[in-house]
């Protein structure tokens, strides 16, 4: 439902002007990006990711926002296809929002760093840039963020062995993403709990998982 929107948005903003307005292009190719994501087609979101860079680079100031964003979800993707590059433009990313004073962004940027890290076996250098990304969003009020951030701390926990503060860090986050009106991460929270549930309910757990892909087409999810 939502690509097709966006397609349009495209096609005017292109019959506007030879040289379209770079920030606004760049928020819709970020934009079709995340949908090419959640579907699960992650060639084409990557793809994406990488013309909202191209073309923000080209936007100033206007288009700094998705600069930034498109580094980050490029890395994050990158990432899901084990793409040894993501770390490099997870890095560039923080970088340009560290010189930009960009605040706002940089826990997301923590956030991508760490899961890359956490993949990657190095449980201290994760677990030092989710605290980062967490201290970071608790400052400036960005419950999304302190719900993802607090997820992953959780999942260093797991990864350390430590069951019961790892099933308490995700429990946490999930009921902060369930308050908050986020099925996807809510959904991903879930995934990341069952391992540390009872049988009956991770199997319960699971059920609602594969619900929600199914309803909204989340590919990536299943």
């Amino acid at each position: 439902g939502a690509a097709a929107p966006l397609h349009t948005a495209e096609a005017l903003l292109r019959q506007q002007s030879d040289q379209p307005d770079a920030a606004r292009l760049a928020q819709i190719k970020f934009e079709q990006g995340s949908v090419a994501a959640q579907q699960g087609d992650l060639d084409r979101a990557v793809a994406l990711y990488r013309d909202t860079i191209e073309i923000g680079a080209q936007g100033g100031q206007a288009a700094l926002v998705f600069l930034i964003l498109g580094y980050n979800n490029l890395a994050y993707h990158l990432h899901l296809l084990h793409d040894p590059a993501a770390i490099d433009d997870a890095r560039q990313g923080l970088q340009l929002a560290q010189e930009q004073g960009v605040l706002a962004l940089q826990p997301f940027l923590f956030s991508t760093l760490g899961e890359i890290e956490l993949a990657g076996g190095d449980i201290d250098a994760a677990e030092h840039h989710f605290k980062e990304g967490l201290v970071l969003a608790e400052r400036l009020s960005l419950p999304e963020r302190i719900a993802g951030l607090t997820a992953n701390w959780g999942r260093v926990a797991r990864q350390r062995g430590d069951t019961a503060v790892a099933q308490e860090r995700l429990s946490s986050a999930l009921a902060q993403a369930q308050a908050l009106g986020l099925p996807h991460l809510a959904a991903q929270i879930r995934l990341w709990l069952v391992p540390l549930l009872p049988a009956a309910e991770a199997r319960t757990a699971l059920r609602d998982v594969r619900s929600l892909a199914e309803n909204t087409g989340r590919k990536r999810l299943l």
